[in-house]
């Protein structure tokens, strides 16, 4: 039986909602979702590693359920929500699965708290540190892109971003969940994401895993490509019938790929180390 505790975190003076769940003596995995979906975009992940690990879920500040509720929390303090959550509830470190912007927040939190950070699995993400300059202008260039469908439809735009999210119907399904709470006041949330991003040339301190879909676009492969050769703590798996979201288009294969990794890095955490 899948059972999580509904909490509330405080920062400051503003609270938030997650997800919690038992097994307070195994590893805890704590799961950031893409841009528009909530923390359902991993259903699948869900009943494969609750068994074995404890798992956080949170939504994104304007997304989910609570997207049309006020909130002075936005992107910027995500880090410092995570690390709340952790200290609240005595777990000394964690991993961290981050699709797609949801890889920006956790690179941003194992930047600011590296104590509190076991490893990094992205998908479909790029670095905050390095390498990005190409692939943040694209971001730009698409943000131009969505400006243009949300003036007019917000029911074009969600239908936009779930064909460029999601490449398998069963990923779309997923996606769609969650984007259907997403509202034009949603945005104002997302602001303050360009304090996640700090140059370093140096190589990041954590394992990372780095997962891209081979139906992504040219310019994500590019990326997690680059990322890999410059850091000599990650590795680089590309999985077959999957898009940008590959947790979602192939959970079988995506599920079967990170429990292997997860259980070599804390067996060995030396094992994330390429060679």
């Amino acid at each position: 039986m899948i059972s999580f505790d509904q909490k509330v975190g405080r920062l400051g003076e503003h609270e938030f909602a997650y997800r919690i769940s038992g097994n307070k003596d195994k590893e805890t995995i704590v799961m950031l979702h893409a841009a528009f979906a909530d923390y359902t975009l991993f259903e699948e992940q869900i009943p494969y590693f609750i068994e074995h690990y404890r798992l956080i879920l949170l939504n994104l500040p304007g997304h989910g359920l609570g997207a049309a509720a006020k909130s002075k929390l936005t992107m910027k303090d995500m880090p410092g929500m995570i690390s709340r959550i952790l200290t609240d509830n005595q777990i000394d470190a964690c991993h961290l699965l981050g699709v797609s912007l949801g890889s920006l927040v956790a690179q941003a939190f194992a930047d600011r708290y590296p104590e509190q950070a076991r490893s990094v699995i992205m998908v479909g993400g790029y670095s905050i540190h390095k390498a990005n300059k190409r692939i943040r202008k694209e971001q730009q260039s698409e943000g131009l892109k969505w400006i243009g469908y949300i003036l007019f439809s917000m029911t074009k735009f969600k239908q936009y971003v779930l064909n460029v999210s999601c490449y398998s119907e069963q990923g779309r399904r997923l996606f769609e969940q969650g984007i259907r709470h997403f509202r034009r006041q949603s945005f104002q949330a997302m602001s303050g994401m360009g304090s996640f991003f700090t140059a370093k040339t140096e190589p990041v301190s954590y394992p990372m895993l780095l997962i891209v879909g081979e139906h992504d676009r040219e310019i994500a492969l590019e990326a997690a490509s680059e990322l890999h050769r410059l850091e000599p703590h990650s590795q680089l798996i590309e999985i077959p019938g999957a898009g940008h979201c590959a947790n979602a288009d192939a959970p079988e294969a995506f599920n079967r790929i990170m429990e292997d990794y997860l259980s070599a890095i804390t067996l060995s955490p030396s094992a994330g180390i390429r060679t």
